[in-house]
């Protein structure tokens, strides 16, 4: 392996060359990580010496002669974490790279040292595994590329792990199982409808996003997401085994070969477009998932990117009514917006909740889109907590299966606590107080409706009698002769407020158990 090697899309796409390409055809042999100023005494020639710069953080001029000692023992080439102590690397340091031929390397904020050196280890014990076998197994590679979905039943057989694929442009929407099944749409919208209970992001490789969801179908499970970014999107779930919480680096590199060959065409096309749009997708991508813990940083890049935020906004998360598919509107003046798979993600100034609701919500409605709002972001560190409140909001929105248009997080929060009752063990006697008469009750008699049905309208108006009669277009003395049926089949006094609680309660506990298909 060769300095040069570093810089290879399949291995570090991300990596970028700042000084020394004179130095690129030195040997590489292992990895090592600065841990202290005098590291240069234990090197031994061949590493790709790595680190945050941070014994430099208050001397950035101290790289130039620290660069020159490790150059003298050899060592193939220099790797400095930006964004983490220092946004750029000082000129001299630059000039003194091109000047020993010692190739320097900015490595992103987002990756962590045991990506880089498992990536060099795996590249390292490949170089030695070449040879003949090598060939059969590149021709076996293209012969099973031929056909998708055989290749993709391979990846599930190898990896021992369910698949779940998703591409409109291929025609996939499939679930891979490893022994050999290939599922439909059904099983496949089944298991996205799962609920996502944390969710966490991984290091991005190029122009595939990642991230980990922790999914609860009766037994929670991780799962590794691997979205590619273009206009056509492309999905990869990675159904982890019992006790993992991250792939392994064997995982990751035979899921992005999968991803490679999928969206080849697409990934040329990435690759040849605007750097300064990536950079700032990326940028918003690192604040969401909280990648960027260091203000002045994040001060650095705004103004390299020439971004200026709002005093007060939010992220709003928007997607489709219709499964499977991209937003067909979205709220404009977005300052930073990128897409993942089928969701757009976008921080938009919002100095009126309300007056948000009022002006997207028709555009909304009509586009057939959700959009999820997370809570005020007013500082850049903010963005990661709204980002986290507007995707729980959307996940609830799916899980509840609400109609378009503009959901708070605050507001959905309370509605998804209430559906949460039902997993209560005092909601069953609460239930069958309050609620299950109604259900036991005949039908027919003197009554123009079911009780069941007076209550449901008489929660929605606040326990307003007159509101309530002229909802249900009955007349106001007929509605109080039915309330005392109310209260006589349920022994209790509406004039309470402990009663109406478990009313409300109850009403909340049976729409839960009607969409769980159990009780009531």
């Amino acid at each position: 392996m060769i300095a040069a090697d570093l810089l290879r899309h399949h291995l570090f796409p991300d990596f970028e060359l700042l000084g020394g390409s004179g130095g690129l055809n030195r040997e590489l042999s292992s990895v090592s990580v600065i841990d202290a100023p005098d590291v240069d005494r234990w090197m031994r020639g061949g590493e790709f010496l790595i680190g945050s710069g941070y014994i430099f953080r208050e001397d950035p001029e101290g790289f130039a002669p620290f660069l020159r000692r490790v150059e003298e023992k050899g060592i193939a080439a220099l790797g400095i974490k930006l964004d983490r102590y220092h946004h750029q690397l000082p000129g001299s340091m630059v000039a003194e790279s091109d000047s020993l031929n010692l190739p320097l390397v900015a490595i992103p904020l987002n990756y962590r040292w045991t990506d880089v050196i498992e990536g060099v280890q795996a590249f390292l014990f490949q170089e030695k595994r070449r040879g003949d076998q090598a060939q059969e197994d590149l021709g076996s590679f293209w012969e099973e590329g031929l056909d998708l979905r055989r290749l993709l039943s391979g990846f599930a057989l190898r990896l021992g792990l369910p698949l779940v694929v998703q591409s409109t442009q291929l025609g996939l929407n499939h679930q891979f199982l490893p022994d050999g099944r290939i599922e439909g749409a059904d099983q496949v919208q089944a298991f996205l409808k799962t609920p996502v209970v944390q969710e966490k992001g991984l290091p991005r490789r190029g122009q595939i996003l990642e991230n980990l969801e922790l999914r609860n179908s009766g037994v929670l499970q991780w799962c590794a997401v691997y979205r590619f970014v273009a206009d056509t999107p492309l999905t990869l779930h990675l159904g982890l085994s019992a006790g993992e919480q991250t792939p392994s680096t064997r995982q990751e590199r035979m899921v992005l070969r999968a991803l490679t060959l999928l969206r080849a065409a697409a990934l040329e096309v990435a690759t040849l477009s605007d750097r300064w749009v990536v950079k700032k997708e990326k940028f918003f991508e690192g604040l969401c998932l909280e990648i960027y813990n260091d203000p002045e940083m994040v001060r650095a890049n705004l103004e390299e990117l020439g971004v200026a935020l709002p005093r007060r906004g939010c992220i709003v998360v928007a997607s489709s009514s219709r499964e499977a598919e991209p937003p067909r509107w979205v709220p404009p003046e977005a300052v930073f917006s990128h897409r993942l798979g089928d969701q757009w993600t976008g921080l938009l100034p919002l100095p009126d909740p309300d007056g948000a609701k009022r002006d997207w919500g028709q555009k909304a409605e009509r586009a057939g889109v959700h959009l999820a709002l997370g809570g005020t972001v007013q500082t850049p560190l903010e963005i990661s907590r709204s980002y986290q409140e507007a995707k729980r909001t959307s996940n609830w929105l799916r899980e509840f299966s609400l109609p378009p248009g503009v959901y708070l997080h605050e507001e959905l929060s309370l509605y998804a606590l209430l559906d949460s009752l039902a997993r209560l063990p005092e909601a069953r006697g609460v239930y069958r107080r309050y609620w299950e008469p109604l259900l036991a009750e005949p039908t027919g008699g003197r009554r123009s409706l079911p009780l069941r049905e007076l209550a449901k309208a008489l929660i929605q108006t606040d326990f307003n009698a007159r509101l309530c009669a002229q909802n249900l277009h009955l007349h106001y003395n007929t509605v109080r002769n039915h309330l005392e049926d109310l209260e006589g089949l349920l022994d209790l006094d509406l004039s309470n407020p402990h009663h109406r609680l478990g009313l409300i309660l109850a009403s909340h506990i049976h729409g839960s158990f009607q969409k769980r298909g159990g009780e009531g």
